[in-house]
């Protein structure tokens, strides 16, 4: 599986407006494509303004075609405008090890 990995910063006080978003745009096209496996939006406890995104998918080319996808240009355009303050770094990683359990959250 891999895992890409998403940090930013969003304009101060715009959290709660974030979290919104990635919950009615971002969340909803991306269950639909192959190979997808989960989302994770984590927030700082040291900066309410700093968070990361996590998604899981079963495949590399999973994950590519999910970063070409006309939903995820716009998504992303649209919520760099809107929400985040400059700082915003992508990674991709391979998961190794995970002990995650569906149902257990």
């Amino acid at each position: 599986m891999i895992a890409r990995v998403l940090r930013c910063k969003v304009k101060p006080g715009m959290w709660d407006n974030y979290e919104r978003y990635y919950n009615e745009k971002v969340v909803p096209p991306t269950q639909k494509m192959k190979g997808f496996q989960e989302r994770r939006l984590l927030r700082s406890l040291d900066n309410p303004d700093e968070g990361i995104s996590i998604c899981v998918w079963k495949t590399k080319e999973d994950l590519e075609n999910y970063v070409r996808s006309i939903e995820r240009q716009s998504i992303v355009l649209e919520a760099e405008e809107l929400f985040f303050a400059g700082e915003y770094s992508v990674r991709d990683f391979e998961i190794k090890i995970s002990t995650v359990h569906v149902g257990l959250f």
